[in-house]
């Protein structure tokens, strides 16, 4: 479990289907997810609430109630995939970058992943907003299919090396403050990630 100033983030679990289902059959939710389907059914709630080995995926809860998810997979050998969806009168006041930042600390902490990847359909540009007050630099474009939508959406992708996670969360492995990148440390830094999510881009 995990807490922020106004968040709780809890494993899913089967019985949060029913309110799993108020916020995500909004086709308005749906349409900005990969893998919620619309319409969507108790069935199909209870289906997705399953969580698979390779993932990493919990509730947020505000004052008790659940009000969207947030989490990642294992995207490649070198990086994890990292979502978020928040039910429609949650938007706007900061709780996916507040839930997201958490997410990306436990990754820190309970994977090796060298880099943290996600995207956003290009109709969704809050989406990028979070990701970009995380630290995720925009790595190319991509279709990436939505069940809900029944075909494949343009989209965005992100990426942000492991180190640049820790510096934008003000991690070191001493513990201490990161120093401010030179322009030489930041040249070297941005080749690694080009580098990095073109070979992810080659595997995908």
């Amino acid at each position: 479990m995990l807490t922020t100033e106004r968040l709780t983030l809890r494993p899913f679990t089967s019985g949060d289907a029913e309110a799993f289902l108020g916020l995500a059959s909004h086709w308005d939710v749906a349409r900005m997810t990969s893998d919620i389907p619309h319409p969507l059914t108790l069935a199909d709630a209870r289906i997705w609430l399953q969580t698979a080995p390779d993932e990493a995926r919990f509730a947020l809860m505000e004052n008790g109630r659940l009000i969207g998810g947030a989490g990642y997979f294992q995207h490649a050998p070198e990086a994890v995939e990292v979502g978020f969806w928040l039910g429609r009168a949650y938007w706007g006041r900061g709780l996916a970058t507040e839930a997201v930042t958490s997410v990306v600390g436990y990754g820190l902490l309970h994977t090796r992943t060298a880099a943290f990847t996600s995207s956003h359909f290009t109709d969704n540009p809050a989406s990028g907003r979070v990701l970009a007050k995380l630290g995720f630099e925009p790595t190319g474009t991509a279709r990436i299919h939505s069940v809900a939508r029944g075909t494949d959406v343009a989209a965005i992708c992100y990426g942000m090396s492991r180190e640049a996670a820790m510096a934008h969360l003000g991690i070191t492995v001493a513990g201490s403050a990161p120093a401010p990148p030179t322009p030489h440390d930041s040249t070297k830094r941005e080749g690694r990630l080009a580098s990095l999510f073109g070979k992810l881009r080659r595997s995908a």
